[in-house]
């Protein structure tokens, strides 16, 4: 107990200096504008009223996505967990939806916005006679209305402090969206680029030496210039063929959750995470880099997350594109892409074992204009005496195509020690279409059957007792993947935005039958 929270200590402290340097600086920055506005058509002496329509109004931003959602499963009595007695009922899960996810983020004035987000979805028709949890709220026939996202932020040159409820995308933390809803988190981050503050300061500084001049956004730049957000990206993406970064984007993070928001039917922002109630949230600070050269690209991220009442823990990564050999369609680009996940500093109140546990994971693929392979593998330890002998949990998160060989119902990161491997094949024919094949085997050393989502329960604690499918040694499962996205703009411009795909996850556990799960999505999105 004493070790988390010291740690928990040391995160506080690092966070709130790191947070309030950054808030210092983002505040000199604004000072030191003097007649800096963020409005493209500043005009001398302009009431309140005029600077509010000019920049938060015009300035503002719609975004969203609106549609149908079908999802059906078969066999879903050998899902991800093992809820269910077996009997003759193949628990088979059906339910059609239709939805919307709207979003608006305003202009900007004294580098102040605003940012909200609301989200509705209904069901067209759902069967769920088996009660099963996993995507109850596209097959349990109840319909879900949320706002997901209500913020206040600032930004300065380089830097952004945000405060409400906000979605956020880390490694360990993130909105893992695959229906409407996301996972939805409240609290503050913050982010800052400091080659960017660099920069601007530079700019800045040059341009005093010509005399008073009045920064002023051109009438041909993008809207989007003067109420831009930071965003992270827990994928960290490689491009074949990226244009050369005239700098590199390095992005420091900072953020304090204190409550969040489930997907699923969830309508509330508790204070629990997957595994207990009654928690404070975390703190996570992090940081990562990338650049294109003409020598290549590279990639790096870390961060460290303080999951209070839970576990701490860490995720780092690395990588490498070759610049592209050949040309044309002929061309193609290696790359490499290493990753290690870590978790430990156990709350001995809730998981008496405590937690020890690590994720080795490469990647080795090469990409093309039109094709995409990878080969993949991940390796975690056994740990005797921490939880399921070196087990880790996952509070915030999902399988969300972080760990190199996640697929859609299966993770090592969900059954304890062992090891995943796999190979992926992606083919983009046009701009429009993109498609994938991924297979992958696992064995775990100390599996549950297929027990994977289970919580602390009415007494907030996790053991062994907490699972509920018997310990299989060297259990074996499967999982393969398809998907296919089609952006309906190649047949008419007009359709742009109007997009059908359709992923399909089948996974087998220790010679059970077939488990199936399609999705496909139909939707328009702006």
């Amino acid at each position: 107990m004493s070790s988390i929270k010291s740690g928990a200590g040391r995160c506080r402290r690092a966070s709130t200096v790191f947070v309030g340097g950054l808030a210092v600086l983002a505040a000199g920055t604004a000072f030191a504008q003097g007649s800096t506005s963020d409005s493209s058509t500043m005009k001398p002496n302009q009431t309140f009223r005029e600077k509010f329509m000019n920049q938060v109004v015009d300035g503002s931003q719609v975004h969203g996505r609106v549609g149908i959602y079908d999802f059906r499963r078969w066999h879903d009595l050998n899902q991800p967990y093992a809820g269910e007695a077996k009997t003759g009922d193949h628990y088979n899960v059906q339910g059609t939806n239709y939805g919307a996810q709207v979003g608006l983020v305003t202009g900007r004035i004294y580098g102040f916005s605003a940012g909200a987000e609301f989200v509705y979805e209904s069901s067209f028709y759902g069967n769920n006679a088996a009660g099963t949890k996993l995507n109850c709220n596209l097959a349990c026939g109840s319909s879900v209305s949320n706002i997901t996202q209500g913020f206040l932020q600032f930004n300065a040159y380089g830097f952004q402090i945000r405060g409400g409820r906000q979605l956020l995308n880390t490694p360990l933390a993130g909105a893992d969206q695959f229906t409407f809803l996301p996972r939805s988190f409240n609290g503050v981050s913050a982010v800052w680029r400091p080659l960017d503050t660099m920069s601007r300061m530079s700019q800045s500084q040059a341009d005093a030496t010509t005399g008073p001049q009045v920064t002023q956004r051109s009438a041909s730049a993008p809207q989007n210039t003067i109420n831009q957000t930071y965003e992270t990206n827990q994928y960290m993406p490689m491009a074949m063929g990226a244009a050369t970064m005239a700098k590199p984007e390095w992005q420091l993070f900072a953020a304090k959750i204190n409550r969040y928001e489930g997907r699923g039917n969830a309508s509330d922002f508790l204070p629990n995470n997957r595994y207990f109630t009654d928690v404070a949230g975390f703190w996570s600070v992090g940081t990562n880099f990338h650049n294109v050269t003409d020598s290549g690209q590279y990639m790096a991220q870390y961060y460290h997350y303080d999951f209070q009442q839970t576990e701490s823990a860490d995720y780092g990564e690395i990588g490498y594109m070759a610049p592209t050999i050949g040309s044309g369609d002929s061309g193609f680009a290696p790359y490499v892409r290493a990753q290690v996940v870590a978790a430990y500093n156990g709350n001995k109140d809730r998981i008496p074992q405590g937690i020890n546990s690590q994720i080795y994971g490469l990647k080795i693929g090469v990409s093309t204009a039109t094709f995409g392979f990878s080969i993949f593998g991940d390796f975690s330890p056994v740990h005797d005496g921490s939880f399921n002998h070196g087990q880790m949990l996952k509070p915030y998160t999902d399988l969300s195509g972080v760990i190199y060989t996640d697929t859609m119902n299966n993770g090592i990161q969900n059954f304890g020690p062992g090891y995943g491997v796999g190979a992926r094949l992606d083919f983009t024919p046009t701009d429009n279409l993109s498609m994938y094949a991924r297979y992958v085997q696992y064995q775990a050393k100390y599996g549950h059957s297929h027990d994977f989502y289970f919580n602390g329960g009415a007494n907030n604690v996790i053991d062994a007792s907490s699972f509920q499918g018997t310990e299989i040694r060297d259990q074996k499962s499967s999982g393969i993947g398809l998907g296919m996205t089609y952006d309906m703009g190649g047949i008419s411009p007009q359709l742009a935005g109007l997009k059908i795909g359709d992923n399909l996850g089948i996974t087998r556990f220790d010679n059970q039958p077939n488990f199936y799960d399609n999705r496909i999505r139909f939707y328009y999105e702006f």
